[in-house]
Formats: C-alpha cells, sequence, structure tokens
C-alpha cells in the first residue's frame, strides 16, 4: 500500500506574521536613508541598538525568564553578540550610508548562499552538486549587481566601498546564522535575542559615543525620530522575535523562503520614496541572485523526491524467479500463505531446507497410494534378494511387508 508523502505545517498565522516582517524589513532600508540626511550613521545606530537592548529587557522581566546561562554558553553568547549586533551594525550602518537602498538588499539576499557554503567548510552538513552550483550562480548575479551603478566598478568609489562593506556584514550575519542554531534549541527566542542584542549593544556603545554626544537633538526633526523608532520596534525587536518564532514552528528552510522576498520591497519603496531607478542588469542580477538561492536551498529535492517516490524498489542483483512462477509487477508485493495452512492432500510437507533421499521418488502432489499397496517408510529401500511387489497385488502369506518388521 503506497503511503501518501508527509504534509508540512499549513499556511497559518506565523506565515501572515512573516509577511509582515518582510514588508517592515524591507521598509526599514528606505527608513534608515531617510533618518539619516540628518544623522550620522554611528549616532542613529548607537540610539537604535540602545533602544532595542532596553526593550528586550523590559519584556524579558514580564515574561519572568532569567538571563542566566552556564558559563561556556556566555562566553559562546558574548561572541556572537559582539560579531551580530556590534561589528555587523558597523558595517551594515556605514555601507548603507554609501550604496543604495536597493544595492544592500540585492547584496543581503545573498546570505542563504554563504551560510550553505560556511555549512559545508565547517562539515556542519554536506554540500551537494546542486547547492555548488547555486553558490556559483548566486556569486554571478552578485557580481552584475554591484557592477551595474554608474561607471562600473571603481574601487576608490564610495559605492563600491559601500557595496564591500555590506557583504562583509553579510557574512557576519551568515556565521551567526550557523552558529546560533544550537543556542536555538534550548533557549527561547526571547532570551537568546535578549542576551546577544545587550551584549551586542554594549560592545558597540564604544564606537558611537562621541557620534550620540554630538547630536543636535533640537534640529532633529520628527521623521528622523519616529524613523529610528520604527526601526528599533519594528524592524530589530518584532522582526527578530517573529523570525525566531518562525523557524521554530515551520522550520528553517521554509522561514528562510520569505527573506528573499525583501529586495521587492526593498525596491519598490526606495523607488516611492527616496526615487531609486534600476537599470537592467540590477534587475538580472537579482532575478540570478534569488535563482542561485534557490537552488542553495532546495538542491532540486522536491524533483528527487517526486522521483523516489514513484519509483519501485531495485530488486537483488542475481536473483531470479523460481520455475513455475510468474514474476510481479513492479510495485506490488506478494502475499505470504497464511500461518496454520495445510499441505494438499496426499503431500508429505518436507522439512525446511531437505530434499528427497537418493533412491527415492517423490510422489506427485495430489496423487495417494493404490488400493492394497503398504506405503514404503520415508527412505527405505527394497533389502537386497527380494523383488518389490508389482502395483495392485498382495503380500503372499507369511511373509512381512517390506519396511513392516525387523531385520533377523
Amino acid at each position: 500500500m503506497k503511503k501518501n508523502p508527509q504534509k508540512g505545517p499549513a499556511f497559518g498565522w506565523s506565515d501572515v506574521l512573516m509577511l509582515g516582517v518582510v514588508v517592515i524589513w524591507g521598509l526599514n532600508f528606505s527608513v534608515i536613508k531617510i533618518a539619516l540626511r540628518e544623522l550620522s550613521p554611528a549616532g542613529f545606530n548607537g540610539l537604535r541598538l540602545l533602544l532595542t537592548a532596553a526593550i528586550l529587557a523590559v519584556l524579558m522581566a514580564f515574561s519572568g525568564e532569567s538571563f542566566r546561562v552556564c558559563k561556556s554558553d556566555f562566553w559562546k553568547l558574548a561572541a556572537l553578540g559582539v560579531m551580530s549586533h556590534a561589528l555587523y551594525q558597523l558595517l551594515f550602518i556605514n555601507g548603507l550610508s554609501r550604496t543604495t537602498a536597493s544595492n544592500t538588499s540585492f547584496i543581503l539576499s545573498f546570505s542563504p548562499a554563504i551560510v550553505a557554503l560556511l555549512g559545508g567548510v565547517l562539515r556542519i552538513e554536506k554540500i551537494h552538486w546542486g547547492a555548488w552550483l547555486g553558490i556559483i550562480i548566486s556569486a554571478a548575479g552578485l557580481y552584475l549587481v554591484i557592477a551595474a551603478r554608474a561607471g562600473g566598478i571603481h574601487l576608490l568609489s564610495e559605492g563600491f566601498r559601500g557595496d564591500l562593506m555590506i557583504f562583509a556584514g553579510t557574512f557576519l550575519w551568515a556565521l551567526n546564522t550557523v552558529f546560533s542554531k544550537e543556542f536555538l534549541e534550548r533557549l527561547s527566542p526571547l532570551k537568546f535575542t535578549s542576551i546577544t542584542v545587550i551584549i551586542g549593544a554594549l560592545a558597540y556603545f564604544p564606537f558611537c559615543a562621541d557620534a550620540v554626544a554630538r547630536i543636535p537633538w533640537r534640529r532633529v526633526s520628527l521623521a528622523s525620530w519616529a524613523g529610528l523608532v520604527f526601526s528599533a520596534v519594528f524592524s530589530l525587536v518584532i522582526g527578530y522575535l517573529i523570525w525566531y518564532v518562525s523557524v521554530r514552528r515551520v522550520g528553517n528552510a521554509r522561514t528562510a523562503v520569505y527573506s528573499n522576498l525583501t529586495p521587492v520591497f526593498t525596491v519598490l519603496f526606495a523607488f516611492l520614496f527616496l526615487g531609486e531607478s534600476l537599470r537592467s542588469r540590477q534587475i538580472v542580477g537579482a532575478v540570478v541572485i534569488l535563482l542561485g538561492v534557490y537552488l542553495t536551498r532546495t538542491e532540486y529535492c522536491y524533483f528527487l523526491r517526486g522521483r523516489s517516490e514513484t519509483r519501485p524498489a531495485p530488486a537483488l542483483r542475481g536473483a531470479a524467479p523460481k520455475p513455475g512462477t510468474v514474476p510481479a509487477l513492479p510495485g506490488t508485493a506478494t502475499v505470504p500463505a497464511s500461518p496454520g495452512t495445510a499441505p494438499k492432500p496426499g503431500t508429505v510437507p518436507a522439512s525446511p531446507g531437505t530434499a528427497p533421499k537418493s533412491g527415492t521418488v517423490p510422489a506427485s502432489p495430489g496423487t495417494a497410494p493404490k488400493p492394497g499397496t503398504v506405503p514404503a517408510s520415508p527412505g527405505t529401500a527394497p533389502k537386497p534378494g527380494t523383488v518389490p511387489a508389482l502395483p495392485g497385488t498382495a503380500p503372499k502369506p507369511g511373509t512381512v511387508p517390506p519396511g513392516g518388521g525387523t531385520d533377523a
């Protein structure tokens, strides 16, 4: 009987929330670009991280969870916090201030391919040929996106340096994704995010303290302050928590599909609010990146799984059907005899694995001894000098039938 393939979780509230997060992250790039017109990158990001850390600490207090972790986990979490919320934020905010919002989003969409590459290099998971092909295709798309800016690639241009910073930050975020997996198996999303963000904010503060002190508080418009609050509350706090909850509920692969929609909304909002225009090579590069990410994440598993469900199990090499039997059709199974069934009348069931002794002729199935004959004991032969009686004759009076007594 063919089993139905196991279905994943149905479309539910976590999918709706992830769609909302994708829209928020797509809008966040334009919001930051607008706020950076009045705030320095270091000042904006310093306040944003401090506000995010304060909100997460309040949420931890209301949840009743403790910050306590074992000593070995603390140092690992501290390293992840510095890498993903201090160094990454330094590269992200300075890169975004130098390049376009569209390019930033396209380059960040390369992250799943880097995650797969790191997983193979660190031997966390095996990379198959489909994943390698996807990584190579994504790299080609990344080159098209970076090279599509006006004037091409110039190593000393501000835009190119911004693209490189975003790419370096994407690499650090991919490292965070790879190494955070073990912690999310035993820590709640809120606890993991709170610890790493608070440590990262403290590590980032020395780089932004001077910029924060020099912020012209009264001259900053309400729109810039609103952008800072929006980026901290919705993009970081709510976005991170929903992301990790979705990973726990429906899995990493299904959650990551939504992150690939972020560039679509980023380009849309950048066109509406920033007036950014796209070149044809940027569009082609973005499509190539998404195609490569798709190949990297799926590795044609859907098609291979579909084939394996319809392909019959291979027969053992050298095995042939027994004489007199009809070979079963592919995909069908033979029905074994029911336990407790008896052999046909006139047949003597042989012990498993035994063959008839030499000198005896096995009776045809379904035949019985003729009337007037005494069946010989299995495996006995007529004594020397005696003539076996013809079928249908009776033994002479005073004689003992063969096999009926003992030897003299």
